[in-house]
This record gives structure tokens, C-alpha cells and sequence, in this order.
């Protein structure tokens, strides 16, 4: 029997849009799969001289010019520095967006700055992908996969089940009152 606390995870559960709220630190966030949008109150009529906001690759310094930073920290993940920006909105809120630099490999942070509270990666739901998005490959195997469960569910032959049955067809054509070979251990590719 497993232990359910483990089972749960560890951290803060993650908002709706996959990142946090530290009303205590004074800043929030939210993540896709290619970037993390960090929000900082600012007093209401800030501007763009007021603040400073300094992105390194691996660093992030955010804050009011002549106060202590909000933020100053290591990053969860290195950034790419020259895609990242920064604006003023609603005349309230700095909006920070970091671009992931690691996109060949789908990351979702657990946190923004290093010894920040982390969120509970297990109970972390990202948004589906959309099939779009995909190469061609993976959207074949999907759609391979996606057809094999809807067959199966009804009852029907899967895709493979499908193929050995036209082989075998193809063979009594060839080969009328011969023996059917033993197609049990054939597995088709692609």
C-alpha cells in the first residue's frame, strides 16, 4: 500500500494556468510551454523609468528604482535572453515574459527564483496540446493510436489486427488451398 502523501506530491498546487500566486513575495505567475509570465503590482501610474527590470539568462532582478527588488534570484531554467520582455499594464502591474530556452523538450518550472516556494508538479495540468502542432510523424501515430482505441471499444479489428487480415486475404489469392502462415508474432512499423 502506497503511502498517499507521497502519492499527492509535494509544494503549493500550481492556479489554473500553471504557476502560482505569492501575494507575500509580491509577485504571481503563470507558464506555457514556451514561457513563464511573471506579474508584479506596481503603485497605480508607474512607468517604465520607475522601474527596473534586469533579464539575464539565468537571473531575474524586478523592482522600483531606489527600493529593494521584488524579485532578484536565480532562475528555475535558463532563459533566452534576447525573446524576453517586459511592459507596464494597466498603468498597475509590470508583466514580465521569459522564453523558455529549453523548447526541444517540453519543461514546466516548478518555481520562478530559486528558493522560492515550488508548486506541487503532481497536481500540475497543463493545457492539451493540439494536434496541429505536432509534426507529421507524431500526428500519424496519434491518430493511428486515437483509431486503435475507438476499434477496440467497439469491438472492431485495430489497425495492425487490420493489416494481418488483408495479408492474409492477399495470401489465399496468391496461394488457394495452401496452408495460412502464423501471423501471431507480426508487428507492423509506421
Amino acid at each position: 500500500m502506497s503511502d498517499t502523501k507521497e502519492d499527492e506530491g509535494t509544494g503549493i498546487a500550481p492556479n489554473d494556468d500553471c504557476g502560482c500566486d505569492y501575494p507575500e513575495l509580491g509577485y504571481s505567475w503563470i507558464q506555457g510551454e514556451s514561457d513563464v509570465t511573471v506579474t508584479v503590482p506596481v503603485p497605480s501610474g508607474t512607468k517604465g523609468k520607475m522601474v527596473v527590470v534586469d533579464i539575464g539568462c539565468t537571473k531575474l532582478k524586478v523592482g522600483l528604482k531606489g527600493k529593494e527588488p521584488v524579485i532578484d534570484g536565480e532562475l528555475f531554467a535558463r532563459v533566452k535572453q534576447e525573446d524576453c520582455m517586459w511592459s507596464i499594464e494597466d498603468g498597475n502591474k509590470l508583466v514580465i515574459t521569459l522564453e523558455k530556452a529549453n523548447l526541444k523538450y517540453e519543461e514546466w518550472w516548478e518555481y520562478v527564483i530559486k528558493g522560492h516556494p515550488a508548486i506541487n508538479m503532481k497536481k500540475l495540468k497543463p493545457p492539451p496540446k493540439k494536434l496541429q502542432t505536432l509534426d507529421e510523424g507524431a500526428q500519424a501515430t496519434i491518430e493511428k493510436m486515437m483509431f486503435d482505441q475507438h476499434q477496440k471499444r467497439m469491438g472492431k479489428p485495430t489497425s495492425d489486427e487490420l493489416k494481418i487480415q488483408e495479408a492474409m486475404e492477399k495470401f489465399k489469392e496468391q496461394f488457394p488451398g495452401q496452408p495460412l502462415p502464423d501471423m501471431s508474432n507480426v508487428k507492423f512499423s509506421g
